[in-house]
């Protein structure tokens, strides 16, 4: 399998199935008509690190007058903020009550129902308990790829170079002001597209994308990037492979902005430039230093890089590597790879 022959199953699959295009119609109608609301009841609570607040995109496209924000630590879903006129309340299920216990070590973690953010003694609680543990390799959480993308998303997230921001000139896009995964209608997590989609409530039930960012490149040229993370790098999934599902997931972006909801994802993306030129996709593949990294080395392993036109959409998909060393925590504290060299650096 080739990258091109990716990106060519890709988008016939696509174009076979119509349905996506209503569905992400309505998703863009709806996060228009409420994304704004939703952002100004953020303003309402505030959370510290290490615990961060996600948006999804369905909690954005509610038209509820309740709001609802998912609050995580190592990137696990640890209870829901929710919004309703000046009224913070915060909720923890029972089965995150019981994962706070048995893997973080909270003792005195409990299923809350709906109790008071600022005032509530157990509210009190679950803040200082998290508020005071450290994100690292060592905790047992049920993905390391979900405690990586946290701490990876705050790291892009940084201003400036003196905040000691390791990658210069790349911003997470966020839906509703916070950080998300963009929900698509393909299944990639084998390296072979397929259609996930239904005709009811759930819409698109595909794969999410890792880290959707903004980035600046040497030339000025800021472009939309679609960045597939994994936490491990070996001959079992090498990053050629990776490369083949973010490729999949940067087709469907390529179809999405073509399509008729287009002109709304772009300005949902955080674009105000026009639509209607030649769009530059870039597509990484990020992962640890390992086995199949050889950028530098010409390793096979590491598979085809070069851009990858199409041309009934006016897209090109550019294919980059991004790498990351980790340091004593577990935690990434360097990046590498063929993707820092296209970017525009700070002085």
């Amino acid at each position: 399998m080739t990258n091109k022959k990716i990106v060519e199953q890709t988008s016939e699959l696509l174009a076979s199935n119509g349905l996506w295009q209503d569905i992400y119609t309505k998703y863009a109608d709806q996060i228009e008509n409420n994304e704004g609301n939703y952002k100004e009841n953020k303003k309402k609570f505030q959370v510290k690190s290490p615990l961060t607040a996600y948006s999804t995109i369905g909690k954005v496209m509610s038209d509820s007058k309740t709001f609802h924000y998912d609050l995580r630590f190592a990137g696990q879903s640890v209870g829901t903020i929710s919004v309703k006129n000046d009224n913070v309340k915060l909720t923890v299920s029972d089965e995150s009550a019981k994962y706070g216990r048995e893997k973080f070590e909270f003792k005195d973690s409990k299923a809350l129902n709906g109790v008071e953010w600022k005032t509530d003694k157990d509210a009190q609680a679950f803040r200082r308990f998290f508020y005071g543990l450290k994100n690292s390799g060592k905790l047992k959480v049920k993905s390391q790829e979900h405690r990586l993308e946290n701490i990876i998303l705050k790291e892009f997230s940084k201003k400036l170079r003196a905040q000691n921001k390791l990658l210069c000139n790349i911003q997470p896009v966020r839906m509703g002001g916070l950080f998300f995964q963009l929900t698509t209608p393909l299944k990639a997590s084998s390296h072979q597209p397929t259609i996930s989609l239904t005709s009811n409530k759930k819409g698109a039930t595909g794969g999410g994308i890792d880290i959707l960012a903004r980035t600046r490149h040497s030339s000025n040229n800021v472009r939309l990037t679609i960045i597939e993370l994994k936490d491990d790098n070996n001959s079992n999934e090498p990053q050629k492979e990776v490369m083949f599902q973010a490729l999949i997931y940067a087709t469907f972006v390529a179809h999405l902005l073509r399509s008729k909801s287009g002109k709304k994802w772009w300005k949902i993306f955080g674009f105000n430039s026009s639509i209607d030129q030649h769009i530059d996709l870039d597509v990484i593949s990020l992962m640890p230093k390992g086995d199949t990294k050889g950028d530098t080395q010409g390793d096979t392993q590491e598979g085809e890089l070069s851009p990858i036109e199409l041309p009934k959409l006016n897209v090109s998909l550019h294919p980059y590597t991004l790498y990351f060393d980790v340091d004593s925590d577990g935690n990434p504290c360097a990046f590498e790879g063929t993707f820092p060299k296209e970017l525009k650096m700070k002085k």
